[in-house]
């Protein structure tokens, strides 16, 4: 793994000892770690706190014979053999981490979420690593996920030697494999550092909120793309607007008839999303009935990088088969991953709702589309699909207009006529406030096209809500002047 290659290769710079003695005294640890704890398994389940206290002895024991040879082991070789023993490999390396707070696994590839720079990738996970882990699952008496139930969510207690004693952290997996996940495995380590009596002493509680807090994630700041003027679907200002709106944080949703090119737009508009940042920085779930949705030009094979994106699919229900996967249990187990964006294919009901509820209270760079007749007519079929969720059933007209008003940034309206093409015929921006008199939410037409210059232009209006106006999007005003 990638992380491997750098620690070794500090390690030969302070250690002149030569690698091939290393890896053998190495080799010696891990085998009589393995013993060890065959031969202490196969009385009874270990625990986290007794698998560490076994490889701490088999450590010390390997180590002072090693050290007679002049080899010294250090404390990267017990995580080493603890990583080994507990079945996490060397993925406890990277939960052992302090400025780790997630590693996410994404067909064989390897993600971390660091407190200073967010998702990062580091490399290509062992094979077997998932088997791994649903042991681990099954071990601590949780459910571990199988084809007929393939996504499921436990907790772990996992075991952190350090200088000056042991560390407990808290695991939260969760674990989407085929056929939800299609094309392999999906796992998310979700890490809890857990404060020891002598944490709080040294550092205190609020005096520490006090005294520091986490850093901010950088992100390259938004500047107008050059996109050519020409006879397209929409035109450049259009086309920044809507881009400006995914890159800083905002949900947009694409509405349009039946083969109106709903997707087709999608997939564009998320390619320029990530081709702005850093490859991996931005997570996004595809959630689909069939995948559709494809980007960074990945081609489907399980061993390419999707770089951080995860596909996933429902199954439908078949009498006298498995349990269906909805489009609902897809968003739920996305939320549970730490995903920047969600990415419905089509939204048609409950999962529409648990996506604008996720938008709404942080995770941007979302999207959906939506069949309708009209920019204005998206509130009406969003409101009918949403109908089919639990929790909406005895919510107000006015409940549900505000949820989706705090959520959505704006409405892209796409249709394939017989006169143009396929044309945008408006973009409309949906204002933070409800209309109390009618119980919807407030549409300002940004964009609209004019059927006799046969193209997209600014009506004048302005965006004008709060964190996406146009100086907030890196956007001249000049862009929605109609000076027609």
């Amino acid at each position: 793994m990638a992380f491997d290659v750098v620690r070794n290769s500090q390690r030969m710079v302070e250690d002149p000892t030569p690698t091939d003695v290393i890896e053998k005294w190495r080799k010696t640890l891990l085998e009589e770690g393995r013993a060890a704890k065959a031969q202490e398994a196969g009385q009874r389940a270990l625990q986290p706190a007794e698998l560490e206290a076994l490889a701490r002895k088999a450590f010390e024991q390997v180590s002072r014979q090693a050290l007679d040879h002049g080899v010294k082991l250090g404390e990267e070789d017990l995580l080493m053999l603890l990583g080994d023993l507990s079945g996490l490999g060397p993925l406890l390396e990277l939960i052992s981490r302090s400025d780790v707070e997630d590693v996410a696994l994404n067909l064989g590839h390897i993600y971390v979420y660091t407190t200073t720079g967010g998702w990062e990738h580091v490399g290509s996970a062992a094979p077997g690593t998932g088997d791994a882990i649903r042991v681990l699952i099954d071990r601590a008496g949780q459910i571990a996920p199988t084809p007929d139930h393939p996504i499921a969510d436990a907790m772990i207690q996992v075991m952190i030697p350090t200088g000056d004693g042991i560390k407990r952290k808290g695991v939260r997996i969760n674990y989407i494999m085929q056929p939800a996940s299609p094309y392999g495995d999906t796992i998310t380590l979700r890490i809890s550092n857990y404060r020891t009596g002598k944490d709080i002493q040294k550092k205190g509680n609020l005096a520490l909120l006090c005294s520091s807090r986490l850093p901010a994630i950088t992100r390259p700041v938004f500047r107008p793309y050059p996109f050519p003027e020409g006879n397209g679907v929409m035109t450049p200002q259009a086309a920044n607007y809507l881009l400006s709106i995914m890159v800083n944080g905002g949900t947009l949703v694409i509405a349009g008839a039946t083969g109106s090119g709903k997707t087709f737009i999608a997939n564009r508009v998320l390619q320029e999303l990530l081709d702005f940042f850093p490859k991996g920085a931005i997570r996004l779930f595809i959630i689909e009935d069939s995948n559709e949705i494809v980007l960074n030009g990945w081609d489907g094979s399980a061993s390419m990088d999707t770089g951080n994106v995860v596909y996933t699919v429902t199954r439908p229900e078949i009498r006298g088969g498995p349990p269906p996967i909805t489009m609902y249990d897809l968003v739920r187990a996305a939320l549970r991953s730490r995903p920047h964006g969600l990415i419905i294919g089509e939204a048609r009901g409950a999962e529409a709702w648990e996506l604008i509820r996720a938008s709404a209270t942080g995770h941007g760079h979302s999207a959906f589309t939506i069949h309708a007749t009209s920019a204005d007519h998206v509130w009406y079929r969003f409101e009918q699909v949403v109908r089919a969720h639990p929790d909406v059933t005895n919510l107000s007209e006015y409940d549900i207009a505000r949820n989706f008003a705090e959520a959505v940034t704006a409405v892209a309206y796409v249709e394939r006529s017989p006169l143009y093409g396929q044309v945008m015929t408006e973009i409309v921006e949906v204002a933070s406030i409800v209309e109390r008199s009618a119980n919807r939410p407030s549409f300002s037409t940004l964009f609209r096209f004019d059927t006799e210059k046969k193209r997209l232009l600014p009506t004048g209006s302005r965006p004008m809500r709060q964190g996406y106006r146009a100086f907030e999007l890196g956007l001249p005003d000049n862009y929605f002047i109609n000076s027609n």
